[in-house]
């Protein structure tokens, strides 16, 4: 679960650039993670998926917990008239876990770009327990250049619930903790995996190991868009 112990500024910058984003682009954000989500978007208005992403990026700005959150999402949508299925929850904690996860991630993303001239290695680090996903697990430990493209689709979160993150790193620290760079990016492995749109169950490629909705740096997409796309 994402930590709000501490205002993440570029990770509520990101919110707020997607604040104006359509119905539409809001549900393809998150669509995917869930197999039946399109479905149970249907009918999601400009004025509620606003007032959702606002309610995320209050809880970043106040460290809302998740039971909070799903209070609040249940009375915004009652109060926009909106009759999709949150049966026990699952939308709003599907919508707090993925925004919060995401907009973490971004944040994240923008510090590293910032900083990569003084930190140019990132390595990819897992919680370490028996919980970790076994192509997660074989990932611990890749340090690659920051600008490596395998980070455009292995940059974490990498799928649902995934507690992975990356270290920055400089030249002084890889000597410090007797690290080494990896030779080469680890092989993307595509598989095809099935989920629905719109109702119509639709093949997707994705690197093994990583869940549909979460194959590429959202980070890096934040800043190739301009503030509201």
């Amino acid at each position: 679960m994402p930590d709000f112990g501490v205002v993440f500024q570029e990770a509520i910058d990101f919110l707020r650039e997607r604040l104006a984003m359509s119905p539409a682009e809001w549900v393809e954000l998150i669509a995917e993670v869930d197999a039946a989500a399109r479905d149970r978007s249907a009918g999601m208005s400009d004025a509620l998926a606003r007032d959702i992403l606002e309610a995320i990026e209050k809880a970043l700005e106040e460290g809302t917990t998740e039971a909070d959150f799903r209070k609040t999402f249940d009375q915004l949508t009652r109060a926009r008239g909106w009759t999709g299925d949150n049966t026990e929850g699952w939308r709003s904690t599907l919508t707090f876990r993925v925004l919060t996860s995401q907009a973490l991630a971004a944040g994240r993303w923008r510090q590293i770009q910032r900083l990569k001239h003084r930190r140019p290695w990132l390595r990819y680090v897992t919680a370490g327990d028996h919980r970790v996903r076994p192509a997660h697990a074989a990932w611990h430990n890749v340090i690659l250049p920051v600008d490596d493209p395998w980070w455009q689709t292995h940059f974490p979160p990498n799928g649902f619930n995934c507690r992975c993150h990356v270290q920055s790193l400089n030249d002084r620290d890889l000597v410090r903790y007797q690290l080494t760079p990896s030779e080469q990016a680890p092989a993307l492995n595509p598989v095809v995996k099935i989920i629905r749109v719109d109702g119509v169950p639709t093949r997707v490629l994705v690197p093994a190991g990583i869940d549909p909705g979460f194959a590429y740096n959202v980070g890096d997409v934040g800043l190739s868009l301009p503030p509201g796309s």
